[in-house]
């Protein structure tokens, strides 16, 4: 039981540990990299923008539980009689909790975003076949919603009172910006996005920067794929805003309009047309050398790091 206490508040107070320098690493350099950012096409800037949201809780999951852990199991003897340090343990417990309110949001979003998108379904009225594989429904709704809801199976949703305010050729445009972020897997990232610890609010502004990024990209999606409706996009994100009352708060949803201004989506519709972005850095690729390369220091440092982890637990009040 003292092995696998002692593992525990170790693995989670690396977590913590790692997740915050990283966070304040991230906090430091996000003025710059979303200064540098902002000259990028939209899709772009918002995948930057995600990775660098996701950079601390990552750093901190990939050191605890991928190097910190595996070292602790490898090297630590099981029958261990180490005293269980009262820093250790309230490290661990931050770490633990961060994770644990994470894991909640992201559950709580994902019940919440079910049941609406059932709920909208059971009184929502479908409309004709679509040249499109996201069904689309109609619903009474007070905010003039244009939103597309859930994850596996989502499902696009336009208010009555945005179909009575808008033409057949600005619907089919919002149609076609909602499938931009469906094939962008946007509510899937807002989903990861829900789960992630916030540290610290230069972080959680990363959040909102990556929603506006995302809906300029969704734009942009759009109007390449119909020129001929770039105007009409346009035009249709201004009735919406001049419908809109106030911010409306939803679930984890891709939505054409949720608040604020809009001034800088429309210059961009009805500038110049954007010519395709550049294949983006690879994020993946650069990663997966890092981890491979992390994971053989790992081995060949093991016993080292250990070492490390052990005097550092010694010297814990």
């Amino acid at each position: 039981m003292i092995y696998w206490r002692l593992a525990a508040a170790i693995t989670f107070a690396s977590f913590a540990v790692m997740a915050w320098l990283a966070s304040v690493v991230c906090a430091l350099t996000a003025p710059a990299l979303t200064r540098r950012l902002a000259a990028r096409h939209p899709a772009s800037r918002a995948a930057g923008l995600f990775v660098l949201r996701l950079l601390p809780p990552a750093a901190g999951l990939f050191g605890a539980f991928a190097i910190v852990l595996p070292m602790f199991l490898w090297f630590e003897p099981s029958d261990t009689q180490e005293s269980l340090a009262a820093t250790l343990a309230v490290a661990g417990g931050t770490g633990a909790l961060w994770l644990a309110h994470g894991a909640w949001r992201a559950v709580l979003a994902w019940r919440a975003t079910r049941a609406l998108a059932r709920e909208w379904r059971v009184r929502g009225r479908r409309l004709a076949p679509c040249d499109i594989s996201v069904p689309v429904f109609a619903i009474d709704e007070t905010y003039p919603m244009v939103a597309v809801v859930g994850f596996r199976r989502p499902a696009l949703f336009i208010s009555e009172r945005v179909l009575r305010a808008c033409s057949a050729d600005e619907v089919q445009a919002m149609i076609l910006h909602e499938c931009a972020h469906v094939a962008a897997r946007d509510n899937i990232k807002r989903f990861v996005l829900r789960a992630c610890p916030n540290v610290f609010a230069a972080n959680r502004s990363l959040d909102t920067l990556w929603a506006d990024a995302a809906e300029e990209a969704a734009d942009a999606t759009a109007a390449r794929s119909r020129p001929d409706l770039r105007m009409d996009l346009a035009h249709a994100l201004v009735t919406v805003a001049r419908l809109a009352t106030a911010r409306h708060r939803l679930v984890p949803a891709s939505t054409l309009y949720l608040g604020g201004s809009i001034e800088s989506r429309v210059r961009r519709l009805l500038g110049p047309a954007e010519p395709d972005t550049a294949p983006p850095f690879p994020i993946w690729v650069a990663s997966l050398v890092v981890v491979g390369t992390s994971a053989v220091a790992a081995v060949a440092l093991g016993r080292a790091l250990h070492d490390a982890i052990e005097a550092l637990v010694a010297f814990l009040p």
